[in-house]
């Protein structure tokens, strides 16, 4: 418990001082606020420089269509911030010598890991929560039309919430793997991107994390019985590949 509340501790002060907080920032509020104003002032500027006739092709966005897009631009543009910013997390501590002094100490790598893992766990969590109710409100201003409300908006966080927590168990224990953590950024990216992928196939697609994204985005029904076995293996690989991270720390050479 103690190398728990130290590296807890250690965390909030190296994500300050490293300015992650303000790169997720960033990469999710900032981006919840930019998004729509984008969608309203894109048609705009091109009915300006389109034919009379082609400027009727211009897609009208609702509340529902804005907050959609902004779902997908969110899950391709945060990713890249997720995986840049948090890829060394343990790649750094083994590439910099940073674990001799807390393991010859008796601090246990459980400990530090999950002291990381829960962090960045709830870091993310707020990120997305504050980000998706920004979009919201920017969103119900400018565009009309369309079901989308305050409990709708909440229920797709949360899935996307449970998305990036399998997301960051599964990039800490690649970063246990490679010194150089550009390697375990680039894989979460190819790992993220191309499971999205499986989203088109109907039989498969509710065993797969990004499921959760799939229902999140359908704002009709976003929680339904279909979520039950997505939500069994997505807690089951956050435990899995959290226990193999710790296992991996175990067997570190600090020297």
């Amino acid at each position: 418990m103690r190398t728990f509340n130290a590296y807890f501790k250690k965390e909030i002060l190296e994500a300050i001082r490293t300015n992650k907080y303000l790169i997720l920032f960033v990469g999710t509020i900032f981006w919840a606020l930019l998004d729509p104003l984008l969608l309203k002032l894109l048609p705009i500027l091109l009915k300006s420089s389109l034919p009379v006739d082609m400027s009727s092709l211009l897609l009208d966005f609702t509340r529902d269509s804005a907050f959609q897009n902004f779902m997908g631009d969110f899950f391709e543009i945060g990713t890249l911030f997720f995986a840049f910013t948090l890829m060394g997390l343990l790649a750094n501590e083994i590439t910099f010598k940073k674990l001799v002094l807390p393991y010859t100490s008796g601090a246990g790598s459980a400990g530090m890991v999950l002291a990381k893992y829960f962090h960045y766990g709830v870091t993310l969590s707020i990120f997305i929560i504050l980000s998706f109710l920004t979009n919201y409100f920017y969103v119900d201003k400018l565009f009309a039309g369309g079901i989308l409300s305050i409990g709708i908006v909440i229920k797709s966080a949360l899935l996307y919430m449970l998305y990036y927590c399998v997301l960051l168990a599964i990039l800490l224990f690649l970063s246990s793997l490679f010194k150089r953590s550009l390697i375990a950024g680039i894989m979460i990216i190819i790992f993220g991107y191309t499971m999205s992928v499986f989203n088109q196939l109907p039989g498969i697609r509710p065993y797969l994390p990004n499921y959760l994204l799939y229902k999140a985005a359908d704002i009709r029904n976003v929680f339904n019985n279909s979520l039950i076995p997505t939500t069994i293996i997505s807690l089951g690989l956050i435990i899995i590949f959290i226990f193999l991270t710790i296992r991996r720390m175990k067997k570190i050479d600090i020297a």
